[in-house]
């Protein structure tokens, strides 16, 4: 037999009508606002994206007092969090996997090639693609002289501090202040409703901040908790991530606890008031089953209140839902999980160059296996021209050529290439130098003096 979901039952119900009264309950009116259904039409998905700014933005937790619309899809994606039977039989197919209610379930993350360890990694965890999408978008940038064919840009990550919990950020990224609104709009609605004596629309606008309120208070109270696997060799963990989508690549320096959270760490919440999840979805349930049945037998004065003050929660909401949730994220985890490493990011105008430049910066065990990785060409003048470098990167020589290193060879194109070639590796080689430079000050820049 098949049964309807409640959510599209409500959908489907009109937003009008008959019989009933206008601003006197005694006055008889044939035109009536169905706002039952609006409590559902009003966008469940976009409550549920706001919900979550709370476990980013902790500040967000005391500011839910207001009459908020989607309280089933909330009710429905937390309700299945506390371990329930009787939300989860009410709430079939939801995910109960914590970590989906950070928003991180859909993130997957780029390649990664290990300087010591020989391990290559096709796809890592959600937190590389931050920290890419952190590099791309909030980092300063250095050009390095040379020639340009197709760019790319190497970020060199020191980690300096091992993986910490506290990964929550201590000041509001939206202002409090916009919070203000939807909460005056509930509270000044309730207010203008008890003047008309309209005590059914009064009694719901009341019970929906009422009700939001302590859903916040309850639900914000998750604390983020941070997982990664433990080695248990002493084997140094320094690696790359490449990404050719966004023509970037990090290498990775510092302690294997920090670079194992960043290739292979997760994150999911942990509830102290758990049980009191379970009676957040039960009274989110009860308020929209109320007022599907009790806004109804208001006025119409009173059911236009209620649609305004649901009307401003919804706009808010939206605004929340719409700021860059991966940009919060990304600055959670730079900030409070990694505590604010150290960033150079430099941009090189080809890929060799590029290629030579982290291999200079990460020195990596068996540097042959990492330039072939990212530079495969296996023509007599690439193999000749990885030669030259692999040696001078091993004997720790400097990368600087003279004339007969490509003159040597018998056609004029291939000379031309050769010359080119080794040309980017001299303006890698002295993208090293200025990045030892700049690493060396006293006073070396920290990874927020880097960003816009």
């Amino acid at each position: 037999m098949f049964i309807p979901q409640l959510s599209d039952v409500l959908d489907r119900r009109t937003l009008y009508s008959g019989n009933a009264p206008l601003n006197d309950p005694n006055i008889p009116n044939s035109f009536s606002l169905d706002t039952g259904g609006m409590t559902s039409f009003f966008g469940g998905d976009v409550a549920v994206n706001a919900m979550i700014t709370i476990h980013l933005v902790p500040a967000r937790r005391w500011l839910g007092w207001y009459n908020c619309p989607g309280t089933y899809e909330v009710a429905r994606r937390y309700g299945r969090a506390s371990d329930s039977r009787f939300l989860q039989g009410l709430f079939p197919g939801v995910p109960t996997d914590l970590a989906t209610l950070l928003g991180l379930e859909g993130l997957k993350g780029t390649k990664y090639i290990g300087a010591h360890n020989g391990a290559v990694l096709e796809e890592t965890g959600p937190f590389s693609a931050l920290l890419m999408k952190h590099s791309v978008h909030h980092l300063e940038t250095v050009k390095i002289p040379g020639r340009e064919t197709q760019a790319l840009a190497v970020t060199i990550t020191e980690l300096q501090h091992p993986p910490s919990n506290q990964a929550v950020l201590h000041s509001p990224i939206h202002p409090p202040i916009f919070a203000i609104i939807p909460i005056l709009t509930s509270v000044g609605t309730a207010v203008a409703c008890g003047v008309f004596q309209d005590w059914f629309s009064f009694s719901m606008i009341v019970l929906g901040i009422f009700v939001n309120g302590i859903s916040c208070i309850v639900i914000g109270a998750g604390e983020f908790v941070f997982q990664y696997p433990v080695s248990h060799t002493d084997v140094p963990e320094d690696g790359i991530l490449v990404s050719d989508k966004d023509r970037e690549i990090i290498v990775l320096k510092g302690g294997g606890d920090s670079v194992r959270c960043i290739i292979q760490g997760s994150a999911t919440l942990h509830f102290k008031w758990r049980r009191w999840i379970k009676w957040c979805a039960i009274l989110l349930v009860l308020q929209l089953i109320m007022q599907i049945l009790l806004i109804p037998q208001g006025t119409l004065f009173g059911q236009i209140m209620f649609i305004g003050s649901l009307a401003s929660s919804w706009a808010y909401n939206l605004w929340l839902s719409s700021k860059n949730q991966e940009s919060v994220q990304g600055d959670v985890f730079v900030r409070g999980v990694l505590q604010s490493p150290r960033f150079w990011r430099y941009r090189l105008g080809t890929r060799t160059t590029a290629v030579v430049f982290m291999l200079l910066a990460l020195k990596p065990k068996d540097p042959g296996k990492v330039l072939n990785m990212l530079l495969p060409n296996d023509t007599t003048e690439w193999l000749k021209f990885k030669d030259v470098i692999l040696s001078r990167i091993r004997a720790n020589q400097e990368l600087r050529f003279e004339h007969c290193f490509w003159d040597a060879s018998p056609l004029e194109h291939d000379k031309k290439l050769m010359e080119l070639l080794f040309h980017d590796a001299e303006a890698a080689y002295d993208g090293y130098l200025l990045h030892l430079s700049r690493s060396e000050e006293k006073e070396a820049p920290s990874a927020s003096a880097h960003e816009k």
